[in-house]
């Protein structure tokens, strides 16, 4: 059937940058003159965030020394881990634990030292037990979440670019001049343009152009004009509009209508616009949102039987060809759209 007014909308679906928190991500144990002292245990939470909101997480397989075990309780979305050592383990140290969210990993660090007790000298006096002296916190930006940059460690937070990976470096020294590391990481929002939590993006320029053509159904190949042509009777006039986003992503819609040609009844001109009830962009998949392709004749909106009378609307999803739903409104829901979809709506008839 003959295209008689077409448009489209495109939707983004934004998402916020994941962190993960240990409630205990370093822990002393008790020990004699060279090992831990019997057997000890600690417990450790894991929760998860996407931006403000905490998500459910699973714990994948961390390897540990001899002498540590770490078990998870496997409960969601906080699960939580027991720690417990043995008279097997004789050094301080650290392990990775990977949290798994959906399909991405993020490994968090699990430190652990040793307050050893002191040799008994001539005196039978057990040593003194270790201390911390000072901790010291820096940051990096890293663009890998499971491996730790290389680069130099500021105090000060850096602005993370969207994809890329914020760690913290934890450095804890004891007052037996031994130290220890404890890393952790959170993922900058795909699309955000902060990053850090995933701030959504913003449009920073729109760009309306025109171009005449025999078609309407196929944008025409030749030059846009800032300037809306003159059209002959039966010629399409297409507009084109592209918006540009603050993160340097663009989308690009057209909308077309059609000279009416000359006749007794001097044929008003046809145009498609499509409203969203609640807007384009949106975040984590809260997408709820019903698109309505309005129609007008003459400058006046076609509706009820005169509307039917013209056609049928039909709706098309990033470039398909087959329909996927007939009428003038379209729902859409969450996990009908993936970082970004369009929809085009036709009246044919």
């Amino acid at each position: 059937m003959p295209v008689k007014a077409s448009n489209q909308k495109t939707l983004m679906d934004l998402t916020d940058g994941y962190s993960v928190i240990l409630t205990n991500d370093n822990y002393t144990f008790l020990g004699d003159t060279d090992s831990v002292e019997g057997t000890q245990s600690t417990t450790c939470q894991i929760q998860a965030l996407q931006g403000a909101s905490q998500v459910a997480c699973e714990v994948g397989e961390i390897t540990t020394p001899t002498g540590l075990s770490i078990v998870s309780n496997g409960q969601t979305p906080i699960p939580t881990l027991t720690i417990t050592a043995t008279a097997a383990l004789t050094q301080s140290g650290s392990v990775t634990i990977p949290v798994v969210i959906g399909d991405i990993t993020i490994n968090k660090v699990f430190s652990w030292s040793i307050a050893f007790r002191g040799q008994n000298g001539q005196d039978g006096k057990d040593g003194t037990s270790v201390t911390v002296t000072s901790t010291s916190v820096t940051y990096q930006v890293g663009a890998s979440g499971t491996t730790k940059p290389t680069g130099q460690w500021s105090t000060n937070i850096p602005n993370a670019p969207a994809g890329q990976y914020l760690w913290t470096k934890t450095v804890v020294n004891y007052s037996d001049g031994k130290s220890t590391e404890a890393y952790s990481v959170s993922r900058s929002a795909s699309d955000g343009q902060d990053g850090q939590d995933g701030t959504s993006v913003t449009v920073t320029d729109t760009d309306i152009t025109y171009q005449k053509s025999s078609s309407g159904t196929t944008p025409p190949t030749g030059v846009w004009s800032e300037t809306i042509p003159s059209t002959a009777a039966g010629e399409y006039l297409w507009t084109r509009t592209i918006i540009t986003y603050s993160d340097d992503t663009s989308t690009t819609s057209y909308s077309v209508s059609r000279n009416g040609t000359n006749g007794a009844d001097g044929e008003d001109a046809l145009n498609l616009i499509i409203t969203s009830s609640n807007g384009d962009i949106f975040k984590n998949t809260a997408i709820a949102t019903t698109l309505t392709a309005h129609v007008y004749k003459g400058g006046a909106e076609v509706t009820g039987s005169a509307l039917t009378a013209l056609g049928t609307i039909n709706w098309y999803k990033d470039g398909s060809s087959t329909a996927m739903a007939t009428g003038q409104t379209l729902t859409i829901s969450a996990g009908d759209v993936e970082n970004k979809a369009t929809y085009v709506a036709q009246l044919e008839g």
